[in-house]
């Protein structure tokens, strides 16, 4: 496949408000699926992953029942359910505006994909995806709990999942554009809350203390995850963007078509 694949996130924090239980930004998301449909119908020879983060959808059941520490009781038992019917929730509502905004969006569950081992990923079908692009649909893919063979359930975060889908599809010859991953922030802040252009593995150890917790539910560790799971990935030679996603400025479309924006690259 000669397209070029560009996976993009959709934060958590920017679609829904995570300091309220179950509570999505649509206007938000109506302005995001706009903007990913300007940039397909304007770049024909691009092809788009998503995912999006689950915010104050799973995370609020997921901490109610403990569920990182995996199936140990009843009560995980039906956290366990209600984590991943959450999950699901949010992504409806989001490829919901996606097919209203144009965009041939369908929906990937990833505890129907994915058999963890030990907290670390198994097995994990991507095929539907690979088909998916083959018929020029927009897979959208979400954090999510899946089950796993000795605690019983693991979540993965969607810049987990995003990476181990870039680094599938790469094992099979495609071509990884970049990850652009979009938050409420212009990207990385530093101490005196400027945004850092640049960062990588060198520069990463002397910001790396500027990482605070996340404001609201998050049970998948926020900024510093998505700097670490970036990094790992630029090992690989795939280079991830961090944006703004509530800019007035199309910026996700632009990033989309390759021009620059404000933002902090890892690479």
């Amino acid at each position: 496949m000669n397209k070029k694949i560009i996976l993009i996130k959709l934060g958590g924090s920017l679609i829904t408000d995570k300091e309220k239980p179950f509570t999505a930004k649509i206007e938000i998301i109506k302005d995001l699926a706009r903007q990913i449909k300007e940039a397909l119908d304007k770049d024909k020879d691009i092809q788009l992953i998503i995912g999006n983060g689950g915010g104050s959808f799973p995370h609020y059941p997921a901490v109610k029942y403990n569920m990182n520490q995996g199936i140990k009781t009843k009560d995980q038992e039906k956290g366990f359910c209600l984590v991943q019917d959450a999950a699901s929730q949010l992504n409806r509502i989001i490829v919901g505006e996606l097919l209203k905004a144009g965009v041939q969006a369908v929906s990937m569950n990833p505890s129907s994909m994915i058999i963890s081992y030990n907290g670390k990923i198994k097995d994990f079908f991507v095929d539907p995806i690979i088909k998916s692009l083959s018929l020029n649909l927009v897979p959208v893919v979400y954090g999510d709990i899946v089950i796993d063979e000795v605690f019983g359930s693991k979540i993965y975060s969607t810049e987990q999942l995003l990476g181990k889908i870039a680094l599938k599809l790469i094992k099979q010859n495609f071509k990884i554009e970049k990850i652009i991953h979009n938050g409420i922030t212009i990207g990385v802040l530093d101490e005196n809350n400027q945004n850092i252009p640049k960062i990588n593995k060198d520069t990463f150890a002397k910001i790396e203390k500027n990482f605070t917790l996340a404001k609201g539910f998050d049970v998948t560790g926020g900024m510093l995850h998505k700097v670490k799971e970036s990094l790992n990935l630029a090992q690989k030679g795939i280079k991830s963007l961090i944006i703004n996603g509530t800019s007035k400025r199309d910026l996700l479309k632009r990033a989309i078509l390759g021009e620059t924006v404000v933002g902090t690259v890892i690479e």
